[in-house]
């Protein structure tokens, strides 16, 4: 299953830098990540980070949802669970499943994540096409840094924030941290 879910992210970033008019230079450089690494995530010859995705996304002007939802189907009322795709970090074992139809009507993504004990994972800022999201914390505790500040979140305990800045997700607990990502695309 990651092994097809690699291919369809692969596939889908050419074809957003395609879209885009970018050749392999021109998205490393205004990413950062090296062509050689973005020519074998396109090929599916290694998984990507999450912060390398967030960076590749940022530089492509789209979201992480648009690359990993993956979904070209037209906008759905129902997706069921067993159609939501799952993405696994390869370096932190943090998991993203897209519970929302990449083209729902009502521009509203829904991520759920699990994020393991003792783990971080790391987003540059956004940059262009920034977006502001809400994130709710079903269970466990979860810190998450926003530029300079830290905010601490309880079970229970919901957060609006922007991607204009570095944002980090931080388990420094000893159960998973479960929590809903929800995103309002304009």
């Amino acid at each position: 299953m990651q092994a097809n879910l690699d291919q369809a992210i692969g596939s889908r970033l050419k074809e957003l830098r395609m879209k885009s008019g970018l050749s392999l230079n021109e998205l490393a450089n205004r990413s950062g990540v090296s062509r050689g690494m973005i020519g074998r995530i396109e090929r599916a010859e290694s998984s990507a980070t999450a912060m390398l995705l967030g960076k590749l996304c940022s530089a492509l002007d789209t979201t992480l949802s648009a690359v990993v939802g993956l979904s070209d189907r037209p906008p759905e009322r129902l997706t069921r669970k067993s159609e939501q795709p799952v993405w696994r970090d390869p370096e932190t074992g943090y998991t993203r499943r897209h519970a929302s139809a990449r083209s729902a009507a009502s521009g509203i993504e829904v991520i759920v994540v699990e994020l393991q004990p003792e783990t971080r994972v790391s987003y540059s800022p956004w940059g262009r096409r920034a977006y502001t999201q809400q994130l709710l914390l079903q269970q466990g505790q979860l810190n998450v840094f926003v530029g300079d500040k830290c905010f601490a979140l309880s079970e229970g305990d919901c957060l609006d924030f922007d991607v204009m800045r570095p944002v980090s997700f931080e388990n420094a607990g000893r159960t998973t941290a479960h929590y809903i990502v929800i995103v309002r695309n304009s």
